[in-house]
């Protein structure tokens, strides 16, 4: 934990060890189901979370496209969220699969331990084998036409933290460079953290030790998944970088 974040009083929860996991397939999606969710990768207009009663990957979107921090803007990684699901006013959207819509704001239901939050994550995490791609294709993206909702569009991978490195990409963007499944991949970054301890840099470099300030810990886990669509194309990003 970072001395920017200091602890807030919450009660701790304790998870069910999950044996077996579908990702992007919450056990109730009907509007006005429940689900108590471990937030990964927060934001103001959507996370990505783990529905804690499947192991499912979520994504959690806006209650109130009007709002301007619908989803709340003092969350944490590994806060535990009490989310209601509302209809979704949208069609599905391919590259979101897991996406669900929230009737109204989430409500803080604890937090959990880094220890309980490691060993969840890491059984969550895609094995490691050779040929193994991120997201089932190789490549920085994949063609927005190509996506038929099917296809997950979140995994986590555990890392090692050696293998981890930040840098800035030709068109500016901040980068993270990192080694799984035998190859190396260098993805933008989405995680607020890291954005954040960029900007703080004033245009210099960012450095593994500000790395690790920012997320409290070297990371161990990393959420990939399925960017914005630009120019047709849904970009491959680093949403969260996670130091259990």
């Amino acid at each position: 934990m970072s001395a920017e974040e200091p602890p807030r009083p919450g009660r701790t929860r304790r998870v069910r060890t999950l044996r077996r996991v579908r990702v992007g397939t919450p056990r109730q999606r009907r509007p006005g189901s429940v689900l108590e969710c471990l937030v990964i990768a927060p934001g103001p207009d959507e996370w990505a979370a783990v529905d804690l009663a499947s192991g499912a990957l979520v994504r959690a979107g806006a209650p109130r496209p009007d709002s301007a921090a619908p989803m709340g803007d003092s969350w944490r990684v590994l806060d535990v969220a009490r989310v209601v699901i509302g209809a979704s006013r949208e069609p599905l959207d391919p590259g979101r699969p897991e996406a669900i819509a929230c009737d109204a704001a989430p409500t803080r239901a604890g937090r959990l331990r880094r220890r309980q939050a490691r060993r969840l994550l890491r059984r969550l995490a895609s094995p490691e084998r050779p040929g193994a791609t991120l997201l089932g294709t190789h490549g920085p993206s994949i063609a927005y036409v190509d996506l038929d909702g099917t296809s997950p569009s979140l995994m986590l991978v555990a890392v090692s933290h050696r293998s981890v490195e930040v840098s800035s990409r030709a068109d500016g963007q901040l980068a993270l460079a990192f080694s799984w499944s035998g190859t190396r991949h260098v993805l933008p970054v989405a995680d607020f953290r890291l954005l954040a301890a960029a900007r703080r840099q004033a245009g210099g470099p960012l450095l593994n030790a500000e790395l690790v300030a920012a997320l409290g810990g070297k990371p161990s886990v990393l959420l990939v998944g399925l960017g914005a669509v630009r120019a047709g194309h849904a970009p491959k990003v680093v949403l969260a970088a996670l130091a259990i």
